[in-house]
């Protein structure tokens, strides 16, 4: 069992490039993800999200990748030959137009942006994905412990209810019989009663038997419960994907302890219908987060 919320982050770096990649994993029923990578990366995508779904199968997860380079990228000088011959070949038709003397100097046109351009080399985004897997695959591995070790918490916890609620299906079955002896008992006092009465009415005598026979009858109901508990023990000693079949079995769970207490004519069978229901209700709050 594993749950779906955790946390990682990983670092990568080689030849003057770092990563970093964060993964942030929350609930949800079915798996979406979210990116935020470096321009240029749109062509990767589909590669992460296969990275990402051999290790998450349910939830949403939003990754994160940064790229910084530690040194500066390379430059080249781009020179614009003609454009400086235009301009000291106009510098000198000057000089000589307002008879000035000298040469024009290279510091005339060493400022001018239009001549001189420094341009970065483009930076081959491969080498930086390649990176960034490595440090996407680490951060995966640091979000797979908390999410394991979160599970065996909820593991844990479910482990401990359903044996709460199987303790209580002894003390609900003693508490239907009781219930059904006195259920048993008014019967025959009003049999008695109608018997009493010449004629006897024969259709309030089947309607009192009627009565009898469905009021305090939970007996399939705890029948299906044990059947559902047993289920659910089998499940959380399953690997992979459980979430969904214990939210399946937790309904039904909630389904037969809701009719055994609108069934109960006792306190204390209905307080006891409460507690497991409050039970079976926190272990429907936690699947939530199971994947």
């Amino acid at each position: 069992m594993k749950s779906m919320t955790g946390f990682g982050r990983a670092i990568a770096e080689q030849d003057g490039t770092r990563v970093v990649a964060e993964v942030r994993s929350l609930n949800q029923r079915f798996f979406e993800l979210k990116l935020a990578v470096p321009r240029g990366w749109g062509e990767y995508e589909a590669e992460i999200r296969k990275t990402v779904q051999s290790v998450v199968a349910r939830g949403r997860v939003e990754i994160f990748i940064k790229s910084v380079a530690l040194k500066p990228p390379p430059v080249r000088l781009e020179v614009n030959d003609r454009l400086a011959n235009l301009y000291v070949a106009e510098l000198r038709r000057l000089g000589k137009q307002l008879h000035l003397n000298g040469n024009p100097e290279i510091g005339s046109i060493l400022n001018r942006p239009e001549i001189f351009h420094v341009v970065e080399e483009e930076h081959d985004s491969g080498v930086a994905f390649k990176l960034g897997q490595k440090a996407l695959v680490r951060a995966l591995k640091a979000l797979e412990v908390e999410r394991v070790r979160e599970g065996r918490s909820l593991h844990d916890d479910f482990t401990a209810r359903v044996r709460n609620i199987e303790a209580a299906v002894p003390k609900i079955e003693k508490l239907a019989e009781q219930t059904r002896a006195e259920i048993m008992e008014n019967f025959h006092k009003r049999i008695r009663d109608l018997l009493e009465e010449l004629p006897v009415n024969e259709k309030r005598l089947y309607e009192e038997a009627s009565s009898a026979s469905q009021h305090g009858d939970i007996s399939e109901e705890i029948t299906r419960l044990r059947t559902h508990l047993e289920g659910l023990k089998t499940i959380l000693k399953r690997k992979g994907q459980v979430g969904k079949s214990i939210e399946f079995l937790l309904q039904e769970i909630n389904r037969e302890v809701n009719t055994m207490g609108s069934k109960s004519q006792n306190a204390a069978l209905s307080q006891v219908t409460v507690e497991v229901k409050a039970e079976a209700e926190k272990m429907r709050e936690q699947v939530q987060n199971v994947e």
